[in-house]
């Protein structure tokens, strides 16, 4: 029985975690995209970035190069030679397009005729998204899009100053990326560009939580715990269903090392599930409770007790756990045949 019960573990956990690497977390619906950057052209066309602009140091520093700055024209070049090919001409007289340029194709669908203007508060800004077609240019570091009426203004962005306007827009936003307090909020930033590829800072603002839709989070959790006196060390991958913010359930998989043997490395291996709810006492913490199930055995120290049950509190990224092991049906376990530990866990 608990063979078979072993094997359904891990194959359970692999299917379900193998779909979800194999699922895209933010999907093309631009809301959705951890940042949004958009550059009000002065010739009525928008630019607009979407990534994770201040976590992702490595491509937010690639913005900046000189190289991208060209590859971005390379590519906006090569789209419209492709363009002229095709003879779509008076494109202000036809239904919102979007236009994906592709490695070797070029995909034209119709978008909705509809138009978002936001209104921030105590301000007198009207702010939206100019230009009726939507053209994205893959292959470069972030999802790139572009908002235009006609093909002049593309023609014409080739002839700004961009890895000048990119590098000043960064700066504007140097107070953003240094705000720790909103490190977790996705931000939405409007920039303007003058005629002299001068930028400036139009406005900035962090999503609150409560518009944030639910989300897979996936995590690697280094650990050590302390088992009766002994310490063992562990890696888990865990995966967890986030609801409204508030509510969170997962699985994982954890590997434990276990060094008490001399001469020997043990590796045990546990199935594990959990749901936690977040802590209105204090920010940025959950609690909840967990269950874990001993998937392999190496060495003697479980005693076979191939069940435990844990009551996780998690504060930001550490996660401490108080756990019971115990061989069969909790209540009909003797005291001496449960071991009790504690675990520190560090989330990923």
């Amino acid at each position: 029985m608990c063979t078979i019960l072993r094997k359904v573990c891990v194959v359970l956990f692999c299917v379900v975690f193998s779909t979800i690497l194999a699922t895209p977390i933010f999907g093309k619906n631009n809301s959705n995209y951890p940042d949004i950057i958009r550059l009000q052209m002065p010739n009525g066309l928008t630019v607009e970035y979407a990534m994770d602009y201040r976590r992702d140091k490595l491509h937010r520093s690639k913005l900046k190069e000189k190289e991208y700055p060209k590859k971005l024209k390379e590519k906006l070049g090569n789209f419209l030679k492709r363009w002229q090919v095709l003879g779509i001409t008076n494109l202000e007289e036809k239904k919102p397009l979007y236009i994906e340029d592709l490695i070797e194709e070029i995909r034209i669908t119709e978008r909705k005729d509809s138009r978002t203007i936001l209104f921030p508060k105590n301000t007198k800004l009207a702010l939206t998204v100019k230009g009726k077609h939507k053209l994205e240019l893959f292959q470069l570091y972030s999802d790139f899009f572009l908002y235009f009426d006609n093909t002049k203004q593309l023609e014409e962005l080739l002839q700004y100053d961009i890895e000048k306007i990119l590098k000043e827009g960064d700066e504007k936003l140097a107070p953003a990326l240094a705000d720790r307090k909103n490190k977790r909020r996705p931000l939405r930033a409007w920039l303007s560009v003058d005629k002299e590829n001068n930028v400036g800072l139009t406005y900035q603002e962090f999503i609150p939580k409560k518009y944030i839709q639910d989300y897979l989070n996936l995590s690697f959790t280094p650990n050590v715990e302390n088992i009766n006196g002994s310490w063992l060390s562990g890696i888990g991958l865990n995966m967890d269903l986030i609801l409204d913010s508030k509510w969170r359930f997962g699985l994982g998989y954890e590997f434990m090392y276990n060094f008490t043997e001399r001469h020997t490395t043990n590796i045990s291996h546990w199935a594990n599930f959990r749901a936690m709810a977040k802590s209105e006492a204090v920010a940025k913490s959950w609690v909840g409770i967990s269950f874990g199930y001993l998937v392999k055995q190496r060495g003697y120290f479980f005693d076979n007790n191939k069940f435990r049950l844990g009551f996780p509190v998690t504060y930001d990224n550490f996660t401490v756990t108080p756990e019971i092991y115990y061989k069969g049906v909790f209540k009909n376990s003797k005291k001496e045949n449960k071991y009790f530990g504690i675990k520190i866990s560090f989330n990923l």
